[in-house]
């Protein structure tokens, strides 16, 4: 699988000269439906706090997993960044999720839920700190799952 360059490291590619415009970038990869491009903003041993999941995900592997298995659930997904605020290596934002529910939801610790073909939309905040390289090594997510879940049907 060929992973296109948002500006992290490709030859003759300009890469992001401050974190606003890595940010940017990683909503390109998003918004592409490339997980590999979209986890490659994250340091190796990045830790991201989603409230998901009972634990934070730990590493690149499992953000790009995590990442892989919401574009399964949702292909169409966009993701709108609302507003942000960057200090040096803290960046927080504010975005929007919308997309439809037409492959299998995979929530941890569960069953494989069937797509429900709904429509699914919601705000959501995070809270990033970049190492000295620019990559994310600490990421605070947060969303309303209660509200996913009524969307979606599943309550």
């Amino acid at each position: 699988m060929t992973t296109q360059s948002y500006g992290t490291s490709s030859p003759g590619q300009a890469a992001p000269t401050d974190s606003k415009q890595a940010l940017e970038a990683q909503t390109q990869a998003l918004n592409a439906h490339d997980g590999p491009g979209f986890a490659s903003f994250y340091a190796e041993d990045a830790v991201v706090v989603d409230p998901q999941y009972p634990e934070p995900l730990r590493g690149r592997a499992a953000i790009e997993q995590d990442v892989g298995t919401f574009l399964k659930a949702f292909p169409d997904l966009e993701f709108s960044l609302i507003h942000t605020l960057v200090d040096d290596r803290l960046v927080a934002g504010e975005g929007k999720i919308v997309g439809t529910n037409s492959g299998p939801i995979q929530l941890p610790g569960a069953d494989e839920i069937p797509a429900t073909g709904r429509r699914l939309e919601f705000p959501m905040a995070f809270f990033s700190r970049l190492d000295e390289a620019g990559k994310i090594v600490e990421e605070r997510r947060y969303y309303d799952i209660a509200s996913q879940q009524e969307q979606l049907g599943l309550t």
